[in-house]
Formats: C-alpha cells, structure tokens, sequence
C-alpha cells in the first residue's frame, strides 16, 4: 500500500444508544479512531426537494483495512479539500483483495 496517498486525517464516528434522563434510548454518534486516508470526491449534483435547492457530493475514501467501520458509520474529515465535512457511508466498506485498504463511498449533503 502506498502511504504517502493517505494525506487526510479522518475520525470514524459510530453510533450507540444511551438512555436520556427519563429513561428513552437516544442514538448518538461516538468518536472512534483517527486515522489517515485518502479522501476524493467523484462526482456531485444539485437538485431541488421541497422548494429548497439541495446538493450532493460523492465522495470515495481510502483507508487502511479495520473491522470498526461499517455502513452505519460516518466519518468527519479533519484535514484537506474536505476539512469539517461529515460524510454519510453510502453502503458496506469495501475491501481489497489482500484486506490490506477498504474503498468507501460516501455523500456529503448540504444546502446551496
């Protein structure tokens, strides 16, 4: 694997469930590890949804193989092109065929 590709520093966010004070289960989204990864955006569109203008970019990201990301969680980018985004993961993470990296698709959604 190519190290130098991996320039972003991305924090894996994974939902859990605690109780609020009366006792109802809330989801909340944990901060996990920080790690380093390759973050691109491939391809993105805008459309409009209720008489507000919406867009929508794909984004792929590239990391370093681990077991604790899955389709539900997300991942905040702390550096580069994308800093302070948050990216939904679009379906299961991907890996290569040595399970050395895994491919992520995610969109970043936002207001025009």
């Amino acid at each position: 694997m190519q190290g130098g590709r991996l320039r972003a520093r991305v924090v894996i966010l994974n939902a859990t469930t605690v109780r609020s004070p009366s006792g109802h289960p809330v989801e909340t989204m944990t901060e996990g590890a920080t790690v380093w990864a390759e973050v691109k955006g491939i391809s993105g569109r805008e459309r409009i949804s209720g008489g507000a203008e919406t867009a929508q970019a794909t984004v792929r990201v590239w990391m370093r193989f681990r077991r604790d990301v899955t389709a539900t969680s997300c991942l905040k980018v702390l550096t580069g092109a994308f800093k302070g985004a948050i990216l939904s993961i679009d379906g299961p993470p991907i890996p290569d065929a040595r399970a050395t990296r895994i491919e992520i698709l995610c969109s970043q959604k936002g207001n025009v």
